[in-house]
């Protein structure tokens, strides 16, 4: 695959056009039965000394850690100042481990390898998409996205350090030149059908509009737990790429059930509804298919959702529907959801309602009187963003169920590690340490993340963490749940 210099030099229309073009040439090379091993074939990123950040070409060769097998080094001077010293910090920061104190750690990941590689058939995210002819930035439905290395708008700390280092400096480049408001499919006027927005053939798609019984799941009457269960409750081919967005609502489903526990599929009934509040933080990606949330409404029989959408990201989407006052966007408020969805009577009946939240940034205490049943966050990063400290600080406070997702288990249990103390000082009650749960989370996103810098296993909502976990009382009826929201306005 062309490298990331290369990349930072083409217009997005020749790097989404290139891309599918390998993807379908893969594509049809399978289909023969033959993929032959040439550099046309070669999907792999360029690899980056994780130190120095210098990108690793011939006459340089790659030097990994010869116990954990993890970091990529140019040579012997970074790999020893890697061992003895932490890397560089955005000021503010917690003072990282050196490689010395995460070798042992980083091996025990390393272990596990080849299950997240095997389980995924490990492919190029773009290529797969390619493949498809799904990839491309602004008009191409649910997959409307970004491009080039950066899928967040929002850097974080990390911004400060990006521009120090040529493999910064590059990553910025291409930053600039893929340029896509997330949810611009939201500032139209209508909503995207199911076709619209998949843009696959029919027999892949994950239909919410049901014109016939053939494609109607069956009413949920056990948690679904793997992509098996729920590729066949769908019924759906493995073939299809739906799990690559889907990832995302059935991960918020996963932290509402299993990991918090706030409801599950037999919580409710026809004679005793469930109503659920739950605030979606650090939105951005998710813009681009909010209405794929409403798998929520078919996977929760008898419940009534009220999905609020906060983020940097639901702020510039507020901010550019002033200039569209046709647009759902503009259209919507704190009381009149941008998408709503009724599931069919045989699947339950459940309702949906999203709701942006555009007035800041972030979530914070002064958002509402009333704390939600849960806040969800995909790929959270807490410590790589400082708008996450009132969070932790506040959940902790208020004791609201509150999880979240990480790309890597070292960042997972980084993040564990340091809840206690992120909460504390903010006059939080920090929970036991065995508290701050982690697991696998069997619907992240098919695929390795391509990371040039280290080998560790590294997935799109790869990991879970509890943040807080409580049996507080919840909503339990539709008006104290539209009081709840209400609250926000």
């Amino acid at each position: 695959m062309d490298s990331l210099s290369s990349l930072a030099s083409l217009a997005p229309e020749q790097f989404f056009g290139g891309v599918t073009k390998a993807g379908k040439a893969l594509a049809a090379a399978e289909k023969k039965g033959n993929v032959p091993k040439t550099k046309n074939f070669d999907f792999s990123v360029q690899e980056t000394c994780c130190v120095c950040q210098k990108n690793i070409t011939p006459p340089l060769k790659v030097l990994r850690c010869s116990a954990c097998r993890a970091p990529i080094y140019c040579g012997r001077e970074c790999a020893t100042k890697h061992w003895k010293y932490p890397p560089p910090q955005p000021p503010g920061s917690i003072p990282g481990p050196t490689h010395k104190e995460l070798c042992p750690a980083n091996k025990r990941h390393m272990e596990r390898r080849e299950y997240y590689d095997g389980s995924d058939a490990t492919f190029s995210f773009d290529i797969a998409r390619g493949r498809f002819g799904v990839f491309g930035g602004t008009g191409t439905g649910y997959w409307s996205h970004r491009g080039g290395p950066i899928p967040h708008s929002n850097r974080g700390v990390m911004e400060s350090m990006l521009a120090s280092s040529p493999y910064g400096a590059t990553i910025m480049k291409a930053f600039a030149a893929f340029d896509h408001t997330d949810g611009t499919d939201l500032l139209g006027a209508r909503h995207l059908t199911d076709v619209q927005g998949w843009k696959l053939e029919p027999a892949f798609i994950p239909y919410l509009d049901f014109l016939s019984t053939d494609k109607r799941p069956a009413l949920v009457t056990s948690a679904l737990n793997s992509w098996d269960e729920w590729y066949q409750w769908r019924k759906l081919p493995k073939e299809s790429p739906a799990a690559l967005l889907m990832s995302f609502p059935m991960t918020v489903y996963r932290l509402l059930v299993h990991c918090l526990e706030v409801t599950g599929p037999t919580q409710a009934s026809a004679d005793k509804r469930r109503a659920l509040s739950v605030h979606l933080l650090g939105a951005e990606v998710e813009l681009n298919y909010l209405p794929l949330f409403a798998e929520l409404a078919l996977l929760l029989p008898y419940h009534d959702i009220q999905l609020v959408v906060f983020g940097s990201g639901a702020e510039t989407l507020i901010k550019a529907a002033k200039k569209k006052p046709s647009s759902l966007v503009a259209k919507s408020s704190l009381t009149t959801p941008v998408y709503d969805y009724t599931a069919p009577k045989e699947c339950g009946a459940s309702k949906i309602a999203i709701h942006i939240y555009g007035d800041s940034p972030s979530w914070s205490p002064s958002a509402t009187t009333r704390p939600p049943d849960a806040l969800v966050a995909c790929n959270a990063g807490i410590f790589s963003y400082r708008e996450w400290e009132p969070v932790v600080q506040e959940a902790h406070r208020r004791d609201i169920p509150f999880a979240v997702t990480e790309y890597a288990e070292q960042s997972a249990e980084h993040t564990s590690n340091n809840l206690g103390m992120l909460a504390a000082r903010g006059g939080g009650r920090p929970r036991k340490a065995e508290e701050y749960t982690i697991e696998t989370n069997p619907f992240h996103r098919p695929g390795q993340r391509p990371i040039p810098l280290y080998r560790l296993p590294n997935l799109v909502n790869g990991f879970t963490i509890v943040v807080v976990k409580t049996s507080s009382t919840p909503l339990t009826t539709m008006s104290e749940l539209a009081s709840s929201i209400a609250d926000l306005d």
